[in-house]
């Protein structure tokens, strides 16, 4: 019987174990000291190698001529193990037998002594799938078992855990294991299954897999159903995914306001029967890689692409405002969460390439626009019936603004920064940002703020946060997050001010001037 690759080239030592040496080292320099734990808790997401590492402690502990740490993996016991046919180890699927029943099962196998092993050892798969009442009953024996049994829990939800359960164990944390690692090892399967494959090819699988070994082998095995030469494309047609050179050709007429010939796109690649969901998580993927190709100075060993593509994406991302990038992405966002809720995949798609096709001013949210015009509306009849001398010419029966805006001085930043104390709650008001957008959260990422009276004061080496700040929706979202989390309001500032260009907004810019001269003008974003 065909055995799946994911089977047939699972670890059997820890020193085989792809990208966890920070548990493999760990757990093999207990067993060569002697000091083996009763209980373990391996978390970490899927395909990552909880199970793999469990089995092989598993045959460690009970090896009868271990070596270094590893297994011998050709005694009796270790051959025993991987075949099924010693009872003493026992692999648990807690999402099927997650009752206070099964729980009272197994404690009382637990006090029997191993048939054939120096340890009786229970693992435990997805154990935050147990009920309260299974979980209250394993506590007892998960705190004090039988000399001779040793507990192995595994868990992609680890937040689902009692905190009284995890006490009780010593815990390993699985990584998502990096691209180049599971290239590497795609690479060394295809060699000893004779099969041959690019090396763009296993970057884009390790991409697709999302650090998941296990998922990256399910994958190869479907393209070695198709060839034994595994190419990029051969790769995309397996998986599903849109060719690289549409994404491209999207990309490039968004950036010429083409809508006519990005739905055209869309329309061919609905034809060839590409999912849209999929396509616009993989059109979100990309504008993220031009967000980070303008962000960051390495991005290139950040990003998983081939040479020729990140060359073509740089070039889409010279033409491109980092502004206008995160704004595609926000919008790409919504439209994937749309889709996912039972929409038609293809009208919102093609709805979503319009929006991006139209001049960037038109992108924004309609209800703040009109509410920003309705502000300088209301602006404009106080400016007229009660104009301030300083700042207004009359000529006929139009007024004219002069007065220029006025930054900080020098002097008035000094002050400001001298009364400034650390803002302690601001990673809180940055995780409540990420609540209604994780992509304008994470700009805010390594920024500090300071109060300064009834400042807040923004610091950051990131241009993006100021970037984002400039907005009036943003700002007054960022008000509302100050406010929630610490009761009171401030106005918004930068800790310092580099000498940088006015704001190309004019709407905001005229909103500026108008405060500046010292109109009243009414923030009806404020509720």
């Amino acid at each position: 019987m065909y055995r799946v690759l994911y089977r047939k080239y699972r670890p059997r030592f820890f020193a085989d174990v792809v990208g966890q040496s920070q548990v493999t080292d760990t757990l093999r320099n207990e067993l060569k000291a002697n000091r083996t734990a009763h209980a373990y808790l391996f978390t970490g997401s899927r395909g990552t190698g909880k199970t793999t590492c469990s089995k092989i402690l598993a045959k460690a502990v009970n090896c009868l001529n271990p070596h270094d740490g590893d297994p011998c993996g050709e005694c009796e016991v270790c051959k025993g193990i991987d075949d099924g046919s010693i009872m003493d180890v026992v692999e648990i699927d807690a999402a099927s037998n997650n009752g206070v029943d099964d729980v009272r099962l197994l404690r009382e196998e637990a006090n029997f002594t191993p048939a054939n092993t120096r340890y009786r050892v229970y693992i435990i798969d997805e154990v935050h799938m147990l009920s309260i009442g299974a979980f209250n009953a394993l506590l007892k024996t998960l705190e004090e078992p039988p000399a001779h049994v040793i507990f192995i829990l595994a868990t992609t939800e680890v937040h689902k855990l009692p905190s009284t359960i995890m006490s009780r164990c010593q815990r390993f944390d699985f990584h998502r294991i990096s691209p180049q690692d599971i290239a590497k090892r795609l690479e060394d399967v295809c060699e000893k299954e004779n099969v041959t494959i690019e090396r763009d090819a296993a970057l884009l699988i390790a991409g697709i897999a999302d650090g998941a070994m296990r998922d990256a082998l399910s994958l190869l095995d479907q393209c070695m159903g198709h060839d034994s030469y595994i190419t990029e494309e051969i790769v995309r047609k397996t998986a599903g995914l849109s060719d690289k050179s549409h994404l491209l050709a999207l990309t490039d007429a968004i950036l010429e306001n083409n809508a006519a010939e990005a739905i055209d796109i869309i329309g061919k690649l609905h034809s060839a029967s590409k999912d849209m969901a999929r396509l616009c998580e993989e059109l979100t993927e990309h504008f993220r890689s031009i967000m980070l190709i303008k962000t960051m100075k390495q991005s290139r060993d950040v990003l998983v692409i081939s040479e020729s593509d990140f060359e073509k994406t740089k070039e889409q991302s010279d033409k491109l405002q980092l502004s206008f990038v995160i704004d595609v992405i926000d919008i790409l966002q919504s439209a994937t969460e749309k889709m996912l809720h039972g929409v038609n995949r293809r009208i919102e798609m093609e709805m979503t390439a319009v929006k991006l096709c139209v001049p960037k001013e038109s992108t924004a949210n309609t209800s703040v626009l009109e509410t920003r015009i309705s502000a300088l509306e209301e602006a404009v009849k106080v400016l007229r019936s009660n104009p301030p001398a300083q700042s207004v010419k009359r000529t006929g029966s139009d007024s004219l603004l002069s007065a220029p805006i006025k930054r900080p001085s020098q002097e008035e930043m000094e002050k400001l920064r001298r009364e400034a104390v650390p803002m302690t709650q601001w990673p809180e008001v940055v995780e409540d940002i990420k609540k209604y957008s994780r992509t304008v959260g994470s700009g805010f990422e390594g920024s500090t703020a300071y109060i300064s009276g009834k400042y807040v004061l923004v610091d950051s080496s990131n241009n993006i946060c100021f970037e984002l700040l400039r907005k009036p929706a943003q700002r007054d979202r960022m008000r509302d997050s100050i406010k929630r989390i610490t009761g009171k309001e401030y106005k918004l500032g930068r800790y310092s001010y580099p000498d940088e260009e006015k704001s190309d907004d004019a709407l905001e810019q005229l909103v500026s001037d108008f405060k500046s001269a010292g109109v009243p003008v009414e923030d009806k974003n404020k509720k």
